[in-house]
């Protein structure tokens, strides 16, 4: 270049988009590709930060997002066809219900058989002649007619019967169950997810007895007392045995007919003595169900739930049969629950309680049941290291916390791990080590399998305005994944993928509703996510294109920028940011240049999550992505300054998620700041 001449060299410079957010390290000598804002992106165990899926309304009836459509080409503009008709084709018989109409094109969704080159009738008048069964579909007509079909699908589906927030959620042999306090909130009742939608599950009767003789009841016999008769559903055994003729417990029962049972001899399939009339089993509203699905036995199939709300007798469910369990606290209601080996574990306060060794239902310390005192408030139980005898039992306290080890009242030894550091209730999860929300923040308990080995350091740093002095709502391991949520009581919730050596890379996401139950199981195989809401609804999670209908907002704000010369001014040229489409999609991004120091007001997205420089705001510019693809796009990028933060922002209730993997800007070196 001649003297005098201005510099025109255009330098590239890439950067892979390689971590989370970091709101509190400098602003200027930062992390290259991590994020001051990312809000409803996650990162990617692939490399980059996705944009988060939807959410679905559920009640086990067909999904939104597993809708499809039919698009249909006629031979003159459609008249005399509605949306919401249904339309049946004159020669094949087909039908759909008609969701867009566009002068001569027709979109159907729920179709039954395959259209032909045919007439469609509309209650048997012909409306309209199809004329091409394929005519062309570009990527954002396909979201169009996605949405559309989605939406009709989430038409038919409701919140869970009742009042008030969900309580309760829990998949048990691949069904999903919620509970809800009923219309008048006397009562909390417990419904599954069926095809039509939610279903009651009726509670039974219960009937005291002793004196069990060697006949035995076994679940599906007849107890019967002179002319009244009912159907054994569960025989709960809590004492004695069947073949000393010492068997004491309940009988879990079908309501009675022909009359009500008196105190005195039974018969039916077995022998024993009732106490008196039975009982209807009743629950009663509000608490905060908690479930442990486990099987005392080597058989799958007898797997149940095990549960506490604090308000109601813990119990056994088998997704029919609700059994209240007695373990003797009459008046304190358990909020904890973990099977841990082979011993139900419930937690009163600060008092951790178990049943005798692969018995429920038995509570005596005769029989090998038993107690250990905290000294503070039980606020989670965590199995970890599997149920080898290395296996512990991790007792997260509001202000301390224990490890259970051995592996029965012969050798239980509780050890004391901190009496400073604790964990908030419907907090921790086991992700190959325990975090949990404590108030500097979210904390993780590694744990090995040698004796106390034991250590725990906060890992939310990088987001700690964000993470610290919060309010857990509920939170869930994520397994396929591999994301820990956290949703705080307000709403928002931050995720973080843990990425080695005790880090985490951390976003914030935020639903558009206050989630308060969380839980994550296999269906069929599949790891599936359900969350509850203050409404009444349940939602899976990571599904459709949208917020339940409602339009997903995302926004990025990368960490400025410097082309490895922080002091050295630049005039900026374009941009070119890497992404990956699952559908068409529209993106809005922006350079903001900066010499400046911390102190201005964020520009972009939400102001709680993000800082900035004395900046200056380029335009947003409109990015287009017509179908799914992987791709690099060209963008003007038109400032001045010694750095610059790229910006990613939208919002969209008819997209697939895409992930951002890389932004290359390209420039010209100017001077020197001073």
């Amino acid at each position: 270049m001649k003297p005098g001449m201005p510099n025109t060299r255009v330098v590239p410079d890439g950067t892979a988009i390689a971590g989370g957010m970091d709101i509190v390290g400098s602003p200027i000598f930062s992390k290259p590709g991590h994020a001051r804002i990312a809000y409803n992106y996650e990162w990617s165990t692939g490399g980059g930060l996705e944009r988060i899926a939807g959410i679905e309304p559920f009640d086990g009836r067909p999904s939104p997002s597993s809708a499809v459509y039919v698009y249909l080409q006629c031979s003159e503009d459609i008249t005399g066809i509605s949306l919401g008709d249904t339309v049946d084709g004159a020669d094949t018989g087909a039908s759909g219900r008609v969701i867009y109409l566009s002068g001569a094109f027709i979109g159907l969704t729920r179709v039954s058989g395959s259209f032909a080159l045919e007439d469609l009738e509309v209650s048997s008048v012909v409306k309209a002649t199809v004329s091409n069964l394929t005519p062309a579909v570009d990527g954002f007509l396909d979201n169009t007619l996605a949405k559309l079909a989605a939406d009709d699908y989430q038409a038919d589906i409701a919140k869970v019967p009742g009042s008030g927030r969900v309580r309760g959620i829990a998949i048990l042999n691949n069904e999903v169950f919620a509970w809800r306090d009923n219309a008048l909130a006397t009562a909390m009742v417990i419904h599954k997810a069926t095809s039509s939608g939610w279903v009651e599950v009726p509670m039974l009767h219960q009937i005291s007895f002793t004196a069990g003789g060697t006949s035995e009841y076994l679940d599906g016999d007849a107890l019967t007392q002179g002319g009244v008769s009912a159907t054994v559903k569960r025989v709960v055994l809590e004492s004695g045995t069947w073949a000393a003729g010492t068997a004491a417990g309940r009988l879990i029962i079908t309501a009675p007919s022909g009359g009500v049972f008196s105190a005195g001899a039974a018969g039916g399939g077995g022998a024993c003595t009732l106490s008196g009339a039975s009982a209807l089993i009743a629950l009663a509203p509000g608490g905060r169900v908690r479930t442990h699905a486990f099987t005392f036995t080597a058989r799958q199939e007898d797997k149940r739930l095990y549960g506490c709300d604090g308000v109601n007798p813990e119990f056994e469910f088998d997704g029919t049969v609700h059994a209240p369990i007695s373990t003797g606290m009459d008046t304190i209601r358990a909020t904890a629950v973990k099977c841990h080996k082979n011993h139900l574990f419930y937690a009163y306060r600060g008092s951790l309680q178990h049943s005798a060794i692969g018995a429920p239902y038995v509570w005596s310390v005769v029989f090998g049941a038993g107690e250990l005192g905290t000294g503070d408030e039980i606020t989670n139980l965590i199995s970890v290291g599997g149920n080898t005898d290395a296996a512990a039992l991790m007792v997260t306290c509001k202000n301390a916390l224990a490890v259970l080890y051995g592996n029965s009242s012969a050798d239980w030894k509780l050890y004391p791990l901190s009496s400073i550091s604790g964990a908030q209730a419907d907090s921790a999860q086991d992700i190959g080590g325990v975090v949990a929300l404590d108030t500097p923040g979210v904390m993780r308990y590694p744990y090995t399998r040698n004796f106390g080995n034991f250590a725990w350091d906060t890992v939310s740093m990088d987001i700690q305005p964000i993470a610290k002095d919060q309010e857990c709502a509920c939170s869930v391991y994520v397994s396929g994944k591999f994301k820990y949520r956290l949703f705080f009581g307000d709403g928002t919730a931050i995720s973080g993928l843990p990425v080695g050596k005790g880090a985490f890379e951390w976003s914030v996401i935020n639903y558009g509703r206050n989630i308060v139950i969380a839980e994550h199981a296999e269906i069929g195989g599949v790891a599936r996510t359900f969350y509850g809401d203050e409404q009444g609804w349940v939602y899976e999670a990571d599904r459709g294109r949208s917020l339940a209908g409602d339009p997903l907002p995302y926004a990025l704000k990368l960490l400025p920028l410097t082309q490895g010369s922080p002091m050295t001014e630049k005039t900026f040229r374009r941009m070119q940011p890497e992404v990956e489409c699952l559908s068409a999609c529209t993106l809005y991004t922006s350079g903001e240049f900066g010499n400046g120091e911390d102190g201005a007001t964020q520009q972009t997205a939400d102001q709680r999550y993000g800082v900035g420089l004395n900046w200056d705001l380029s335009n947003y510019d409109q990015s287009y992505w017509g179908t799914a693809t992987v791709g690099m796009t060209t963008l003007p990028l038109e400032g001045v300054g010694a750095r610059v933060s790229i910006s990613v922002a939208g919002e969209a209730d008819n997209e697939l998620p895409h992930t951002l993997y890389a932004v290359t800007v390209l420039y010209t070196p100017r001077r020197m700041t001073r």
